[in-house]
């Protein structure tokens, strides 16, 4: 059984905070730029069977780049 994919926030010191662990890829999309949209902050998720980042939003990956000034 696959284990998904988390999702994280980064709290402003820098550490991150687990948000929510959904089924697909597309799930975690989703949920990320929902997440943007009622808390803007940089999102990443992580897939939670080999551990990867997979999407980073404050990169550009998955979202607009928040350290683009």
């Amino acid at each position: 059984m696959k284990l998904g994919f988390d999702i994280f926030r980064q709290l402003d010191d820098g550490s991150p905070i687990w948000v929510a662990n959904v089924h697909t890829r597309a799930q975690a999309e989703r949920e990320v730029a929902s997440l943007q949209r009622s808390v803007p902050a940089r999102y990443f998720v992580r897939d939670a069977e080999t551990g990867a980042v997979i999407s980073d939003s404050g990169l550009g990956t998955s979202g607009k780049n928040e350290s683009a000034g």
